[in-house]
């Protein structure tokens, strides 16, 4: 496993690029989406075809 000063210093790295690519705490359409489909509840399943 890492140290500390590793963990820093990816967290760093991380912090960065996220920035470059204007990663924030503002939710996007996808985020929606994914809330959405979340309470969704799934279809009932089906009974099996009958063997022959």
């Amino acid at each position: 496993m890492g140290t500390k000063r590793d963990d820093k210093k990816q967290s760093a790295a991380f912090i960065k690029k996220a920035r470059e690519l204007e990663a924030d705490g503002e939710e996007s359409a996808a985020d929606e989406l994914m809330k959405r489909l979340a309470k969704t509840p799934p279809e009932p399943r089906r009974p099996p075809a009958p063997t022959r």
